[in-house]
């Protein structure tokens, strides 16, 4: 035991003598017992103790670190706020009685509204009646440990408390995976059409709610089926690959892609009204039509056919919205394909759509 940690704990008065040696006593036992043999883990594990007695801290800090956990102390309820706000933390072991308030206070501040399920809050107090261990269950912790402190007990628990938080985070981390394979289409690795389903209503809901700009863009490859009954379907799915990644590239961050099926995609445009959704499509439609795929059969160039549609007071649903864009998708696609066209909602009869595809740059079109 270094001489530095013993007289951290000296008495500093007849008064408190007893329980300083005690708690010297603990110390050193817990330094000689083999019951803080590390517990292997594949990333680190942390232990919050909030507590303003330092020879608790420096016990607490003994079995912490024997157990193979990384430790952040705090003296105050306002110290161990902060820690407990701006650090990751797994367990988060809190004393009742702290200088500036009482530790009920800083649980139930770390466990309201918390989506760290994870995370597990221990009470160390000297106050064990039932009422008292009561209002530590109430305020949100998870356990509630008596002082002093058997270091014997609290390894014991600390290991247990380990387990229970380790299956907790694997669980939520299986969770998290099976949800993201659940949305994600498996070749693309882009959305599937499951998540724009639900994507495209929330993304519309909030743009009436709020009066805000929204547009969608439908983009289709050009003559597919040839890149299939030519090379295969393996050079296929490489295409499609090498475009979606493409149009990923593309877009802003905070856009949605998805595949909607087959050689088809959509990208959700929030903030953004038709105008430069048909700017945006324009150059991701030039991006790719400029650029040689680099597949197992060798390089390979293809075009694109986009449509784009905005909300507006025509456009009255999201299928509404997304039946615009695929119309607006169907017109580049019998205007010659490579081209970009804009829904405009003057009804079926007539919508002017702008081309600037290869075969007529910069002219207006009326498509009747």
């Amino acid at each position: 035991m270094p001489s530095a940690l013993l007289s951290a704990v000296c008495c500093p008065g007849p008064q408190v003598c007893c329980l300083l040696s005690a708690v010297r006593c603990l110390i050193l036992a817990a330094c000689r017992l083999h019951i803080f043999a590390a517990m292997p883990s594949s990333e680190p594990f942390v232990i919050a103790v909030v507590d303003d007695d330092p020879s608790v801290r420096q016990l607490l800090n003994i079995v912490v670190k024997r157990a193979g956990a990384i430790v952040l102390e705090a003296g105050t309820l306002a110290e161990g706020e902060r820690i407990l706000r701006e650090y990751p933390w797994d367990v988060a072991v809190i004393d009742r009685l702290l200088p500036d308030g009482d530790g009920l206070e800083l649980c139930k501040l770390v466990t309201a509204g918390t989506v760290e399920s994870h995370r597990y809050v221990v009470i160390l107090s000297g106050l064990q009646s039932h009422e008292e261990k009561m209002r530590g269950f109430e305020a949100g912790a998870d356990e509630y440990i008596g002082k002093p402190i058997d270091p014997g007990e609290f390894a014991a628990r600390l290991r247990g408390i380990r387990r229970s938080v380790t299956s907790q985070k694997t669980l939520m981390a299986r969770l998290f995976m099976l949800e993201q394979l659940s949305v994600m289409d498996a070749m693309t690795q882009v959305y599937n059409y499951r998540f724009f389903d639900a994507e495209i209503r929330r993304y519309y809901d909030l743009a009436v709610r709020h009066q805000r700009a929204l547009a969608l863009a439908m983009v289709d490859l050009d003559h597919f089926k040839k890149v299939n009954d030519t090379f295969g379907h393996r050079i296929g799915d490489q295409v499609l690959i090498e475009i979606s990644n493409m149009i990923a590239q593309g877009i802003r961050s905070s856009d949605v892609l998805a595949r909607y099926g087959g050689e088809e995609f959509a990208v959700i445009l929030p903030e953004t009204n038709l105008e430069e959704a048909f700017m945006l499509a324009e150059r991701l439609r030039g991006s790719i039509a400029g650029s040689i795929l680099d597949v197992a059969n060798g390089p390979t160039h293809l075009t694109v056919s986009i449509g784009v549609a905005a909300v507006s007071p025509h456009i009255g649903t999201p299928v509404r919205l997304v039946e615009s864009a695929d119309r607006a998708l169907y017109i580049a696609k019998t205007e010659g394909r490579n081209c970009v066209r804009r829904y405009r909602p003057d009804a079926d009869e007539r919508r002017e759509t702008w081309h600037s595809g290869p075969n007529n740059p910069h002219h207006p079109l009326v498509v009747r």
